[in-house]
């Protein structure tokens, strides 16, 4: 019964997921005889939207025998702030010091995830990062995490390497076995369950194309061990599953609060807590995107230059 509930769960995401996308593409109108888009806010994804149908466009003019105007998109980009604010919380700004010099201050974070999806944008677009001067540098490790106590770990190493780091990753591994017996094996179970959820959901939930192939390990993570990891549960019950130390359980969740959320179970409410403010187990999957050693989409990535 269970196994038949999920898969109509998951059906049901997906056709919500896919019609919505498919009744905005109707929006374009014509004016004046010439097509036209408006985007609402200047943010990064307004910004690359913006730029995906002003090159489609170009590229539909160019390759258009009959040279008239039917084949041009214009597309006209709102944004409530100043034109220094283009870009949101991947903008940036310069402050001239005299003397000094010229310094550039991020207005949001310095780092990034899914480094192919902006790689992707300027290949969309019939350019590269590199032509812009834009290159990454993925950040190894991930991070080092604090302790309220002062205790440290560092964690996400990519796998495979043969450098100075393999020492630091080995003292990371001993770290997660001082946590608890056996830290660094329970670590690499939340990890394998945890990527087999990104694969799933990235691909057929947030990016909305259907990736069948993913849901095979998907399905096996989620019913192994009798649902040990059922991603409909609330977070911490996985974590409780596996998990013994507060600070491993800490290291497995906090990423819930990037999306406002946070991993414990509230007895008070209905499943847990989980249509509200209590972050479901498939969640795990941020880990997965900033920590596994091997999924091709995971990794901390710095822009070179900001």
């Amino acid at each position: 019964f269970n196994f038949m509930v999920f898969f109509a769960f998951v059906f049901f995401i997906y056709l919500c997921s896919v019609v919505t996308p498919l009744k905005a593409l109707r929006t374009v109108s014509k004016i004046d005889g010439k097509k036209r888009v408006v985007i609402v806010g200047g943010g990064v994804g307004g910004l690359a939207v913006a730029s995906r149908i002003a090159a489609s466009s170009s590229r539909s003019k160019s390759n258009d025998s009959r040279n008239d105007d039917d084949s041009v998109v214009e597309v006209l980009l709102l944004e409530k702030n100043s034109e220094e604010m283009a870009g949101g919380r991947c903008g940036s700004f310069d402050r001239v010091i005299k003397g000094k010099g010229t310094f550039r201050h991020e207005r949001g974070p310095s780092l990034l995830l899914l480094k192919d999806e902006y790689e992707k944008l300027f290949t969309d677009c019939g350019s590269t990062s590199e032509q812009h001067d834009l290159k990454f540098a993925q950040c190894v490790p991930a991070y080092q995490v604090v302790f309220d106590d002062g205790d440290t770990v560092e964690l996400g190493f990519p796998g495979g390497r043969a450098d100075s780091k393999c020492n630091r990753e080995s003292l990371s591994r001993e770290k997660l076995d001082s946590f608890e017996k056996d830290g660094a094996t329970k670590w690499d179970e939340y990890m394998k369950a945890s990527s087999a959820f990104l694969d799933c959901g990235l691909p057929n939930f947030i990016e909305e194309r259907l990736d069948l192939a993913s849901f095979p390990e998907f399905v096996y993570q989620a019913l192994r061990q009798g649902g040990k990891c059922w991603p409909l549960k609330p977070h911490s019950d996985v974590l409780d599953a596996i998990f013994d130390s507060e600070k491993m359980k800490c290291l497995a969740s906090f990423q819930d609060l990037y999306v406002g959320l946070e991993p414990y179970r509230n007895n008070k409410q209905f499943g847990g807590g989980v249509i509200k403010k209590t972050a479901p187990a498939v969640f795990s999957l941020l880990a997965a995107l900033e920590l596994h050693p091997d999924n091709k989409r995971s990794g901390v990535f710095a822009p070179i230059g900001g």
